[in-house]
């Protein structure tokens, strides 16, 4: 309390200017934070609880002195809306500091204080920039509102990638991003339910950095970066650079985009090839660019390999090209059909998997999703769209199409190399998609995401929306859609910040949800390894260990244990990829699983069953598949000394894969 005293004093002199006034005040901030870190947690407080109050009561003495001594004769705005910047800002660097703390305190294992000094020292970088910045701006008069957009954008961009990077792997993986590593594992040029390409990414960076969360989903980082190029360089070369950094802007902030740059899917390749396919496509239909035709096929052919998805690209471009009669000579010429030569070798691969396995892929992606109970999905399509892009963003393309007129009177005087047709185009390239989904959302289910790579087609004409200093329209919808996108940024920050931070460090007080995703499971991955030792010690008999729902738990210990088996010090025989199977074993649907353990081969094998209910254990599927089953066991998974799921386990001996005729039950698929 002495610092804050001496600095109190010392702001109150009328010969130390503002800023530095500012900057000592931070600077004693930093020295409280340390100090009240350093006390919280001798205290054995949870980790979570000591860097929030710590960082809280350091920024809110900062705010207070700031506002009371640095600035008090030059602050003019509204003192609430100012407090709100404050608390804005505040909780932006706590989030970003949680990931910084949590991504240190797994480097510097065993030195948990080094982690926590730099961790502090880099918050309080940011709070400087963020109150200096935001809650402090001087001479604010000067400065032109482009300038202050562009100030804005780029750092809300940068905070994006921030948050991104440093919490990129701290999290526990998600059960997808689990059974996608698996696929590493069985490396091969198809798979049932994707094509490989999210394989061959993840062994690429696993290769490099080793079986670790962050080697796992920095190829989806590398994907949002290339989706976040090409965007850039469509918009720029539409509208200029200043509406491309409200693109990027887009693709940083929109749920869909931010999602899919952090977690490892196939939506991450698809979403860059796709960006990419998006702007060849617009070279070559709109700037008539020959050679663009080559990026095409490249681009659609990689997307193919990616996900299935983007073969909706090649109708939709075949439509525009009908429509617009200044296109229609391709269809006389070579260069579309060298395209789509291209991408089909590419895609070769996936249809010699298909090929030598009755074309299993193609038909779980198309007649078995068309086959089935009807179900009528729309609504929950436009939920997810809404949720995928935003109210806000969804809201902006329905003015866009709605007020098409005055959106083109503004777009030919925005454009740099756009025209009309270019704007047909895109709105082709989104809607004919999106249509797609719309008519089989009328009798099939739509999984929430699917329409997600859709948007990117129409974020150049979206960017155009958010500039505030572009009026487009006298009406209120429009005025009230370019109001609402600053709160929706920020909004949306907060959302994510607040998720990730709750993922991995937790919130006091508030509890984890049961068996979300892997929460807790390096714990659960070192007792299943106890397990298998201790009955591997006894019989000399290797224990085949079978996650009883359709492809989750087998994924998610596969990767666990494997990490629990790399830092271990002792001498193990197990290998995680070979003994971690699933229900299909027992009837159920497993997807991949079945491939990589044909039934046949493990008859007469001894299993360790877990399933997150005691009746799939005990049920006629499994009762009639073995010669005993043993005692029902429970282990709990703990997060941050929270607990965060439970599981039941049990050993059963004597599997055989086919079972007497009349005595089978019923197949059971689980989701």
């Amino acid at each position: 309390m002495n610092i804050v005293k001496q600095i109190i004093t010392l702001a109150e002199t009328n010969n130390l200017s503002p800023r530095f006034r500012f900057f000592l005040i931070n600077l004693s901030g930093l020295a409280i934070d340390l100090g009240v870190f350093g006390l919280l947690h001798s205290q054995d407080f949870s980790l979570s609880l000591v860097h929030i109050a710590s960082f809280l009561i350091a920024s809110g003495i900062g705010f207070f002195l700031n506002s009371r001594w640095s600035f008090k004769n030059t602050l003019t705005e509204n003192k609430a809306y100012r407090f709100l910047q404050f608390i804005i800002v505040t909780l932006l660097v706590l989030f970003l500091r949680g990931g910084i703390l949590a991504s240190l305190l797994q480097f510097f294992d065993s030195s948990p204080w080094l982690a926590i000094v730099i961790c502090v020292f880099a918050s309080f970088v940011f709070n400087c920039i963020g109150n200096a910045g935001y809650v402090f701006p001087q001479q604010t008069n000067y400065i032109q509102p482009e300038a202050k957009w562009y100030y804005f954008t780029i750092g809300i961009i940068i905070y994006t990638i921030l948050l991104r990077l440093f919490y990129l792997g701290s999290p526990e993986l998600f059960f997808e991003e689990a059974y996608y590593w698996n696929y590493t594992k069985h490396l091969d040029i198809g798979y049932l339910d994707h094509p490989p390409m999210v394989a061959w990414i993840i062994w690429l960076f696993t290769k490099l950095m080793g079986n670790i969360e962050f080697a796992v989903r920095f190829g989806a980082f590398t994907c949002w970066l290339i989706a976040a190029y090409f965007s850039y360089k469509l918009t720029s070369h539409i509208y200029g650079k200043p509406v491309a950094h409200r693109a990027i802007l887009l693709i940083g902030i929109l749920p869909f985009y931010f999602a899919v740059g952090l977690v490892m899917t196939p939506d991450a390749p698809l979403i860059a090839c796709w960006s990419a396919a998006l702007y060849f496509l617009y070279r070559a239909l709109i700037d008539e660019r020959r050679a663009a035709w080559l990026g095409v096929g490249i681009t659609i052919g990689l997307g193919l390999l990616s996900k299935y998805t983007i073969i909706l690209l090649g109708p939709a471009v075949l439509l525009f090209i009908l429509m617009d009669r200044h296109s229609r000579k391709w269809l006389l010429k070579p260069e579309p059909y060298l395209a789509a030569i291209i991408a089909v070798i590419l895609f070769s691969p996936v249809i010699l998997w298909n090929a030598e396995h009755e074309w299993a892929s193609f038909a779980y992606q198309g007649s078995s999703r068309l086959a089935g109970h009807s179900n009528f999905s729309f609504p929950e399509l436009i939920g997810s769209i809404i949720f995928l892009i935003t109210p806000t963003g969804f809201l902006s393309v329905i003015v866009i199409l709605l007020y098409k007129k005055a959106f083109l009177s503004k777009h030919a005087s925005l454009s740099v190399n756009g025209t009309e047709r270019g704007y047909k185009l895109l709105i082709t390239l989104t809607l004919f998609p999106v249509a797609v989904f719309t008519g089989l959302s009328l009798f099939r289910e739509i999984k929430f995401h699917w329409t997600g790579p859709c948007w990117l087609g129409i974020v150049p004409c979206v960017a155009v929306v958010v500039m505030h200093n572009v009026r487009l329209s006298t009406h209120k919808l429009f005025e009230f859609n370019q109001r609402a996108w600053p709160a929706t940024i920020i909004i949306c920050l907060l959302c994510y910040g607040t998720f990730l931070h709750y993922l991995e460090l937790g919130f006091p007080g508030i509890p984890y949800p049961q068996r979300f995703h892997l929460l807790g499971w390096e714990g659960f991955g070192r007792e299943i390894e106890t397990i298998v030792n201790e009955f591997e010690h006894d019989t000399g008999e290797k224990l085949l260990v079978v996650g009883m729902d359709r492809n989750r738990i087998a994924s998610g210990l596969a990767f666990y244990w494997t990490k629990t088996i790399e830092r271990s010090t002792d001498a193990v025989t197990q290998d995680p990829i070979l003994q971690t199977s699933g229900p299909h074993l027992f009837g159920m649907n497993s997807l991949m699983y079945k491939y990589w353990f044909p039934s046949k081969d493990q008859n007469n094998k001894s299993m360790l069953l877990i399933s997150s209910n005691i009746s799939t254990l005990t049920s006629d599927n499994v009762r009639l598949h073995v010669q005993h089953v043993g005692d029902i066991k429970e282990i709990k998974i703990f997060k941050n000394g929270k607990q965060a799921g439970h599981y039941y386990y049990c050993l059963v001996r004597g599997y055989q894969s086919e079972i007497p005729a009349g005595n089978a039950p019923e197949i059971q698929t689980i989701d």
